[in-house]
């Protein structure tokens, strides 16, 4: 195919998907009210802080969402049990988690997942021991 129909072909295919796009695009800054029954129930643990937290905070916060009907269970409440821990934190707290992710992301890969390894096997020993 030569490059003026691949153009219109995709000219054609962008015609059709900006107007649902437009359509179905999220608001920028919601208010807890203002989502709809699945994201405030998936997100619920968030619901007392967040209409203060920031629209790039929220709009990262809702990508969940969609994920979440996919985990099991157990990765349901696990998820949800870390975002109450978080809102949980004081914001230093917050600040030196985000510093040493920080840190971690500028890790080597094989040095970053022998840490993340740590991290890893740290957490699932409480979980194999509690009830």
């Amino acid at each position: 195919m030569n490059k003026a129909g691949w153009l219109a072909k995709a000219i054609c295919l962008a015609g059709l998907l900006i107007p649902n796009f437009v359509h179905s695009s999220p608001l920028a800054d919601p208010r807890w009210e203002q989502l709809n029954s699945e994201q405030q129930q998936v997100l619920a643990p968030l619901a007392a802080d967040w209409n203060r937290y920031a629209p790039d905070k929220k709009q990262d916060l809702l990508t969940i969402v969609p994920r979440f009907a996919e985990l099991t269970s157990g990765q349901q409440q696990r998820l949800q049990r870390r975002l109450k821990a978080w809102t949980e934190l004081s914001e230093p707290q917050r600040d030196e988690i985000r510093a040493n992710w920080k840190k971690l992301q500028q890790l080597p890969p094989a040095q970053r997942e022998q840490a993340l390894s740590r991290l890893r096997s740290r957490d699932a020993k409480p979980l194999a021991s509690s009830p």
